[in-house]
């Protein structure tokens, strides 16, 4: 074969040995899962280390002689990284140890939308759901309240359906004492989140509804009440105004996650004795509201990392926590074990390996799941506001 034949046929090689030398510096680093749960462990230690130091840190000092004339100290390192939900994009070897791509972010740092769509598992958020009416009605406004309020939670159970991202179920009424809980078997509630929509009465929280014009001209005041008079109209109720809020907060911990408020009207009504259909731009109105939540949580939750909390149960040798079968936990399933009283704000501090475990998923019922450290220090105390995240 004559050399000139070749060149066609190598000219495609030649050109993509430049692509190909760059795919692999660009990867020479990544390295495959570890297989030793002790060096996964290290592996993501090392990347909260260095997404600590990546970020703002501030050292504060104490020291003090006691009663013996012994001299302490005492250190405290705070870091202002936010773990996204500590998802690994991939494991890496570097100089000092194995450690790992992770999602991080520093104080005041907006999270890209690529990072979000990163974050996203497979796993659901589970949350209780009950319903409040604030505002101070009776006979058949009440009744037309309480329609309202079904309609919202009917709507907002079929969109956490629909969109597989959240498991909603309505909140447990427990009893008022201990006999009565006992006698009925009553378990109280230990979903991760609770979602609440309230109604509330206009010019709640400082919010008031855009009435409207009622500047109508002399004349047609008029010939709207002789026309009224002629006819034999039934009355009719004014527009009420009114605010909707809807509210997502942790169960263990009672902190406010997520909230949004908008105000609303219910239109004008005849006055009737037999029940009425809610108005249909009402209805119309509630959806686009309902509609606009859903996609405000899927951003702002995309972008939170799943923490499952770790119960008061105790089991041999494990922990119980409130995620299981509904939030997509298997049995096999690794998860990070920390304590968020001191991780990951204080990760850069000597202690801060007692505060960290891997653990793995050994038994899973519907709404909780019993988990076994893989490795970590050797005693984890109970203490703590401890939480199992994916990864």
């Amino acid at each position: 074969m004559r050399p000139t034949r070749l060149i066609p046929r190598l000219l495609p090689l030649l050109a993509a040995l430049p692509l190909a030398g760059a795919l692999l510096s660009a990867h020479a680093g990544d390295t495959p899962l570890p297989t030793d749960p002790r060096k996964r462990l290290e592996a993501l230690q090392n990347a909260l280390v260095r997404a600590a130091m990546d970020g703002q840190t501030r050292v504060h000092t104490a020291a003090w002689v006691d009663s013996n004339g012994k001299l302490h100290e005492n250190v405290r390192i705070n870091s202002d990284m936010k773990v996204r939900g500590v998802r690994v994009l991939n494991y890496l070897q570097v100089e000092d140890g194995p450690s790992a791509a992770i999602i991080a972010e520093g104080k005041g740092v907006m999270p890209s939308e690529e990072v979000c769509k990163a974050n996203l598992q497979r796993y659901r958020r589970e949350a209780t759901f009950d319903v409040q009416l604030k505002i101070a009605a009776s006979g058949a406004d009440q009744y037309d309240w309480a329609r309202l309020l079904h309609q919202a939670k009917s709507k907002l159970f079929a969109q956490a359906t629909a969109g597989r991202k959240w498991s909603l179920t309505p909140r447990t009424e427990m009893p008022g004492n201990a006999y009565d809980r006992h006698l009925l078997g009553a378990k109280p509630d230990i979903a991760p989140y609770h979602m609440q929509l309230e109604l509330l009465p206009a010019g709640a929280l400082g919010i008031e509804p855009v009435r409207p014009r009622m500047d109508k001209p002399v004349m047609q005041k008029v010939a709207a009440a002789a026309r009224d008079f002629f006819n034999d109209e039934a009355p009719r109720k004014a527009p009420v105004p009114f605010v909707m809020r809807l509210s997502v907060t942790e169960r263990s911990s009672g902190r406010m996650l997520w909230q949004d408020t908008v105000p609303l009207f219910f239109p004008a009504a005849e006055l009737s004795i037999s029940s009425q259909p809610l108005p249909p731009g009402l209805l119309s109105e509630l959806d686009r509201v309902l509609e606009r939540w859903n996609d405000k949580m899927d951003t702002d939750f995309g972008c939170r990392p799943q923490h499952f909390n770790v119960m008061p149960e105790s089991v041999a040798n494990g922990w119980v926590i409130n995620g299981g079968l509904v939030a997509g936990l298997a049995i096999g399933d690794q998860l990070l074990l920390m304590n968020r009283e001191h991780l990951p704000a204080r990760i850069l501090e000597p202690d801060s390996a007692q505060h960290l475990a891997l653990v793995e998923v050994v038994s899973v019922e519907a709404g909780k799941a019993v988990i076994r450290k893989l490795a970590g220090p050797r005693d984890i105390a109970r203490s703590g506001d401890w939480v199992a995240t994916p990864f």
